[in-house]
Order: C-alpha cells, then structure tokens, then sequence
C-alpha cells in the first residue's frame, strides 16, 4: 500500500467508531435498531385538519374577493328592481301583476346572494354542502333572464335556441348560473367595445348545449371585438382584465374554479368568423 492511501476496509473500520469514544465495534455485531415512537393515528388527523383549516384560511383572501365579485350582481339586480319599483307605485296605471314581479325579482335576488354567501361559508369552515344538481339548459335561460335588461340596453340578441337540452351536472344551481352570468356579461362587454372602436353592426350572443357521451359541451359565441391567444390563455388568471376602469378580472377565473372542482374545463377561443367563444366541458351526473 502506498504512503497515505485509504483503503477501503479502513472505512469500514472507521464506520464502527464512534467519533466521541473511538470504541471499534465488534464487525459481526449489527446495528442495533433505532427506536421508533408509536404511530399515533388521532394525532395525524389533528394534524392533517390543522394543515386544512390552514389552507382554507389562506385561501379566504381570495374567496373573499371572489364573494365581492359574485355578490354585486345580485346587488345590481336588486337596486334596479327597486328604483322599478319606486316608480310604479308613483303611477296608477299599476297592475298588481307588474308589482308582484318587481317584488318577486327583488326576493330572488336576496336568495342568491343568500346562497352566494352560504357557500363561501362553508368552503371556510370545511363543511359538505352534500350531493348538489344542476340543470345546465334551466341555468343557461336563468342567467339570460337575469341579464336581459342589459340587453335590451345595448341591442344585443341572444340565441338560446341551442340551449334547451336538459342535462344535470355536480354544481348548485346558482353557481351553474353565475357562471353563465359571467361569461354572458363578458360577451356582451366585448360587443360594447367593438362598437366603440366604429364597428356598427348587430350585436349577437348564442348558447349551445349539446351531449357527448358522458360529457356536456356548452359554447358560447358573439360577435365582439374577438381575442388574441395571449389573453384568451391570461383571462382565467386572478386579476387580469381588459377593462381596470370597470372590471375586477375574477369573473372567468371564477367560472374556471368551479368548472374545475367537479371535473369541468373551460377555455376561450377565437370565433370561427368573428368574435369569440367559451367553450365548457362538464362530466354528467349518474341517470343523465
């Protein structure tokens, strides 16, 4: 062996000293196991629900934008519904019927918001909201009602003749809803804008809902001012919007977390000719 050449049985050597004593190991004595603590089963699950409750608390700063976002909707709604209101009983060519629509729209209202706010609460507290259906074709028709006067206002048509195909999915009805609101009112803000840039054309929203398998499909097309593929992919990201005067840019990225907590997918695309389209893809509930 050469002058300070370590081999390798003096490796092994070294590997049974310890460092604070030098005491060698006998080599056919093994290891001693180290002692391992009991596995304490309640722990792991205090520990796994404090890790959860963690994790939804961090979570609640946006949730509670979220809240905001979905909230002013149904808030909008309300408002109008009571300035209506305001006026017809000022006039006396009132029937009872047109008052008990304004009344009846205003307590609808009330009970989405209730739901709206119902369900963040439980996110928060880790609470089931149990087995919930949607009927995306009824979801659809509510949420162009709920927009109609919108609408109306800025001259836009809507198609619904392809969203009559009864089919159930897992979100609540109200959340089946507000995802509609959301990408009606984006599509109806986009043929604003490109009425705003000199186009002077007819404005135009369809919905499609169709079934593929086990799968629904729903598009949503217009005719606005279109997307590049850039912020077609930046739009579901929290915060991004087109519009900082006037948007919050959480109406898709909320649509996008609902559709994903119940296997769904959303994207947005070019239109085939013009504008754009959201294209959604949701498993189907069991029996439909």
């Amino acid at each position: 062996m050469k002058p300070n050449e370590i081999t390798q049985r003096d490796i092994d050597n070294w590997s049974r000293c310890t460092p604070t004593t030098q005491l060698c190991r006998p080599t056919t004595c093994a290891a001693e196991p180290a002692p391992r603590d009991s596995f304490d089963l309640r722990e792991a699950r205090q520990l796994f629900d404090t890790l959860a409750a963690k994790s939804r608390l961090a979570d609640l700063g946006e949730q509670s934008s979220a809240l905001a976002h979905e909230l002013r909707q149904p808030l909008f709604s309300i408002s109008v519904a009571n300035e209506n209101l305001r006026m017809m009983l000022g006039r006396s060519d009132m029937t009872r019927s047109q008052l008990d629509k304004a009344i009846t729209r205003i307590a609808e209202q009330v009970e989405r918001a209730q739901t709206i706010i119902d369900r963040t609460l439980a996110y928060a507290s880790g609470r089931d909201m149990g087995v919930v259906s949607a009927d995306v074709a009824v979801a659809a028709n509510n949420a162009v009602e709920f927009l109609r006067p919108l609408f109306e206002t800025a001259d836009i048509e809507i198609d619904v003749g392809g969203a009559r195909m009864s089919a159930a999915v897992g979100l609540c009805q109200v959340e089946a809803e507000q995802i509609f609101v959301n990408i009606l009112r984006n599509a109806a803000e986009s043929i604003e804008a490109r009425r705003e840039a000199g186009w002077e054309g007819s404005g135009r929203i369809a919905i499609c809902i169709m079934k593929k398998g086990d799968i629904l499909q729903c598009v949503v097309s217009d005719n606005g001012a279109g997307v590049s593929c850039e912020v077609a992919t930046a739009v579901f990201e929290p915060f991004f919007t087109t519009k900082p005067r006037v948007g919050t840019g959480l109406g898709l990225h909320i649509c996008r977390q609902a559709l994903q907590k119940v296997g769904g997918e959303v994207r947005l695309l070019a239109g085939k000719r013009e504008g754009a389209r959201v294209e959604i893809e949701l498993p189907l509930s069991l029996g439909s």
